[in-house]
């Protein structure tokens, strides 16, 4: 029977630092560097993608919308008939903020060379636009 194997900063060594040419699992499992750029560029282009189509949604939605009121259509019906309200706007701003936390996060993370230390940059610099994300969400409905 397999046992499964949890990967932790503990149990993950590079195997070349001044190469960089992969990394080596506590139990001898080699993880290639192409491999793991492939999967952090998948994620980027999901993350981006997906903040371009809620912005896009948005933006079409807001033209019907207008379209309509210039129908004859009230404001209150096209808003019930699109179905659109804060999420769709929370959403974008959620994602925009997550970007930017991750793009100061690699700018600040370029200068010096790739370790658990600009793992912890980037990580800090996303939880940063996490929390700009939750001071804006207590704004907009009132409580902060």
């Amino acid at each position: 029977m397999k046992a499964i194997l949890f990967i932790t900063p503990r149990n993950i060594q590079p195997t070349d630092p001044a190469k960089g040419q992969g990394f080596t699992l506590a139990d001898g499992m080699y993880i290639p560097d192409v491999f793991i750029r492939t999967i952090i560029v998948i994620l980027l282009f999901y993350v981006v993608t997906s903040f371009l189509l809620t912005l896009v949604r948005m933006l079409l939605n807001h033209r019907l919308k207008s379209k309509m009121i210039g129908m004859g259509i009230t404001g209150d019906e096209a808003e019930k008939m699109l179905k659109t309200g804060a999420e769709n706007k929370n959403h974008a701003v959620k994602w925009f903020l997550l970007l930017l936390g991750a793009g100061a996060g690699f700018a600040l993370i370029s200068s010096f060379p790739f370790g658990w230390l600009s793992v912890a940059v980037v990580a800090f610099s996303l939880s940063l636009g996490y929390a700009g994300y939750y001071v804006y969400l207590k704004k907009r409905k009132g409580t902060l």
